[in-house]
């Protein structure tokens, strides 16, 4: 097997990871946008929806206000940059912390003995029915799954960072060699 054959399999291997990376993103980018954007244009069914869960005292409506308001607005801004493919890895965790939290409350949320209402996209109702079910844990688990290819790979294809970075061919893998071979010399 020659040199070249095992270059071209890292580079499709490459290839691979970088098409899993952009469709990770486009997708769960999307999903999280849109969720936000339906927070957004009703923050009250959100904050009712925050005192079903059971987790912040009802009477505390300022830190129930807050969260209605702040929630949205984070998914946006993380699902924005994760679709642009700007600051990748950063909005991927981001995400991913998110996700951590939702899964809590779905599981918190489960172990109650009265019914509890997500508005996970606003009052519409995409994969999964309002009241909170194992759907929303599978949900949550596929969302997941796609948001660990752009954190643990980057951008990949068509994204904001990957134009940012020099690549590898384009003779910026050699910059700074001369010098630091001088100062060894």
């Amino acid at each position: 097997m020659g040199q070249d054959s095992i270059s071209r399999g890292a580079q499709s291997a490459g290839s691979f990871a970088s098409w899993l990376s952009l469709i990770g993103r486009i997708i769960v980018g999307q999903v999280f946008i849109f969720a936000g954007l339906m927070k957004v244009a009703d923050p009250q069914s959100v904050a009712m929806s925050i005192i079903t869960f059971d987790v912040i005292s009802k009477d505390n409506e300022t830190l129930i206000s807050l969260a209605a308001h702040i929630v949205p607005w984070t998914e946006i801004v993380a699902g924005l940059l994760l679709v642009m493919g700007l600051f990748t890895r950063a909005a991927a965790s981001v995400i991913m912390l998110m996700l951590a939290g939702f899964v809590a409350l779905v599981l918190h949320a489960l172990s109650q003995d009265h019914p509890v209402i997500c508005s996970c996209f606003g009052k519409l109702k995409l994969l999964c029915e309002a009241e909170i079910t194992n759907c929303n844990l599978i949900q949550n688990g596929i969302l997941a799954l796609l948001a660990l290819f752009p954190l643990v790979l980057g951008g990949g294809r068509a994204s904001a960072d990957a134009l940012s970075s020099p690549k590898a061919d384009s003779g910026y893998e050699d910059y700074g060699k001369e010098e630091e071979e001088e100062m060894f010399d």
